[in-house]
């Protein structure tokens, strides 16, 4: 096992419904004012009123995607069709957004107004429809603050023991001859409960349940990131890929994401040149490595 302290955790429209809401309106004064209580009231009731009318569309555009997405499955499965990376991010987060569709609904009815907090302290309970750009930002804010403190631990770790450092992973040279020398032992199977929760909490995916759901959350979660990856190399969208694509696809990797565009396609490559490699002849790299690996890389400079 990987010698390092414990502290060691996805589409065509992600989703532009935020232009649902319309902008506040502004309240006119007159020469009458009305007493405050009232304003704040009158404040509250249009707030609830927005936020009932942007998770309506939220639910609305959800159920669209699910059609869609059921029509490209059909496609796929019956015609033999080989589906795009926008069309598979579809169905990929349409299937996470219709899981997550009836614990939204029942709160969306008891308690709308309680649901930004659940955006920001239990998004695994939110669709990505119903998810405004302002509260996305704050989901990745936290999630850095959870990965950075995790990098410092294992930096620390690193220095302490004195066996592999950033630099290890950021030669292509040395980052293939720790998977020839640790690789096995880097496989998800031979890795504990508690480094298993460090690695999903790491990628923002739940770390609650037993090893064995663990280990097939993490590998469901690399999978979907593995087919993915082939089809950005197949379809050549690394250079095309736009700041918000960028900055999930770089996310979703356990790399920090942001920064900009040129900084992020450098590490998209990197990432995509062991996951997707040139070389048929390169060794598989195991998906516990890839994660640990982030853990160094978090601020890395490619």
């Amino acid at each position: 096992m990987p010698l390092y302290k414990g502290a060691l955790q996805p589409s065509i429209r992600l989703f532009s419904n935020y232009a649902c809401l319309q902008e506040e309106k502004k309240v006119e004064v007159t020469a009458d004012k009305p007493p405050a209580s009232t304003s704040l009231i009158g404040r509250l009731y249009q707030q609830s009123k927005d936020l009932v009318r942007f998770y309506k569309d939220g639910i609305k555009l959800l159920w669209s995607n699910k059609k869609e997405a059921q029509l490209i499955m059909q496609k796929v499965k019956n015609e033999s069709y080989e589906w795009t990376r926008s069309e598979y991010q579809l169905v990929h987060q349409s299937k996470k957004d219709v899981v997550k569709l009836i614990p939204f609904a029942f709160v969306f009815l008891i308690l709308p107004e309680s649901i930004p907090l659940l955006v920001l302290y239990v998004p695994g309970m939110v669709p990505s429809t119903c998810v405004k750009e302002s509260q996305l930002m704050k989901q990745r804010e936290k999630l850095d603050k959870i990965r950075q403190k995790m990098n410092m631990n294992v930096l620390k770790s690193a220095e302490q023991i004195e066996a592999i450092s950033p630099e290890d992973f950021l030669n292509r040279t040395k980052f293939l001859r720790i998977n020839k020398q640790y690789g096995f032992d880097f496989d998800l199977s031979r890795i504990d409960r508690r480094h298993l929760e460090s690695y999903c909490r790491f990628m923002g995916i739940s770390d609650f349940g037993t090893q064995g759901i663990l280990k097939r959350r993490l590998t469901q979660y690399l999978d979907y990131i593995m087919e993915d990856d082939k089809l950005i190399v197949k379809e050549d969208l690394v250079d095309k890929l736009n700041h918000a694509e960028l900055s999930k696809a770089i996310e979703e990797r356990g790399m920090k994401s942001g920064g900009d565009d040129l900084s992020m396609r450098k590490a998209l490559k990197y990432w995509l040149s062991f996951t997707v490699p040139s070389s048929a002849h390169q060794d598989r790299i195991p998906y516990g490595l890839l994660v640990f690996s982030r853990m160094f890389l978090l601020n890395a400079r490619y």
